[in-house]
């Protein structure tokens, strides 16, 4: 079976930020080493080990580039392409648009697909060879996300660190995220060292010697990439029930809070979490592989019935 990924023009693989651009970079890796055939169509300058890269400077170049011998098409960030083969969409975002149902859309969580009124979903994998594991943990907390977009809750981040007097790591943003997001003053009262973007090992090292992620998101989270990363990497979670968390974040690997004050008493009690178990859930659940597997049953039955009406998520 030829796979082949059509992206809008991303870089690959990502620097920095780029949650759904890696989640494209591991789950076309892991597709490859599966034994597909796998190309992607990606800016110029992209690679990925095992696939086939065809340049592409954004979503007007598509059109002759597709490879006429594909089987199926898997789109990211394009709404469609004009052709007779067979495609499927993940959609990773919230939009009126991304949540309008279309039989052949495959979402990243059980509520992200209910929520759109479907049933398709796979839920994001990371690749845990990119990841450090670690039980010995440092003495900090860890806020991880773009910090500029108020949803993503840097305000209550800040403001818990303030109260329980812990160290807070502030990763993908600085203090001038706080101009739109608040908790300015608490950012002053508060031990909180920002470190903007980061990637790599050092993004990898944050992540496992961290005590726990703090995620304190106000919106319908459709997955929450980084709460895999996270527990990956041996990092319990202290998040709250909205969107895809309750699905994610498990008893046994973290906290889901009604308020700041659960979650304050939460932060207290994060040593309780094992990491072991934080990393057991991640491999069973949320790995590129997994992913892998997953999406090409869905092409399977693309191929087989044309359509992906009626199917079951992951």
């Amino acid at each position: 079976m030829h796979v082949v990924h059509v992206t809008p023009g991303w870089k690959l693989p990502v620097r920095g930020y780029g949650g759904s651009e890696r989640v494209v970079f591991w789950l076309a890796k892991a597709q490859a080493r599966a034994g597909l055939r796998v190309s992607i169509l990606a800016a110029p300058g992209s690679h990925c080990p095992g696939v086939r890269v065809v340049p592409v400077r954004g979503a007007r170049d598509l059109a002759g580039r597709l490879p006429p011998d594909a089987d199926v098409f898997h789109l990211h960030g394009v709404g469609e392409v004009r052709s007779a083969v067979p495609f499927l969409v993940t959609v990773q975002g919230n939009s009126p648009e991304e949540l309008a149902y279309r039989p052949e859309k495959v979402y990243v969580s059980r509520d992200h697909a209910r929520r759109a009124g479907a049933v398709a979903f796979v839920y994001n994998g990371v690749d845990p060879e990119e990841y450090v594991y670690c039980e010995k943990k440092g003495d900090y907390f860890l806020f991880l996300a773009r910090a500029s977009r108020p949803v993503k809750g840097l305000d209550t981040a800040l403001r818990l660190a303030r109260r329980a007097g812990i160290r807070l790591v502030v990763a993908g943003g600085t203090r001038w995220a706080l101009r739109r997001t608040g908790g300015w003053l608490d950012s002053l009262r508060a031990r909180v060292h920002f470190c903007g973007t980061v990637d790599g090992l050092r993004k990898a090292r944050l992540l496992a010697e961290a005590r726990a992620l703090l995620f304190p998101i106000r919106w319908p989270e459709p997955f929450g990439i980084v709460v895999a990363e996270a527990l990956v990497s041996g990092t319990p979670v202290v998040t709250v029930p909205l969107g895809a968390m309750p699905e994610i974040v498990a008893p046994d690997v973290g906290f889901l809070c009604e308020s700041e004050d659960e979650m304050l008493e939460a932060i207290r009690r994060v040593d309780e979490v094992s990491p072991a178990a934080c990393r057991r859930r991640a491999l069973s659940l949320f790995t590129s592989e997994l992913s892998a597997e997953k999406y090409r049953r869905y092409y399977e039955r693309l191929l087989a019935t044309g359509t992906l009406d009626g199917a079951e998520g992951s």
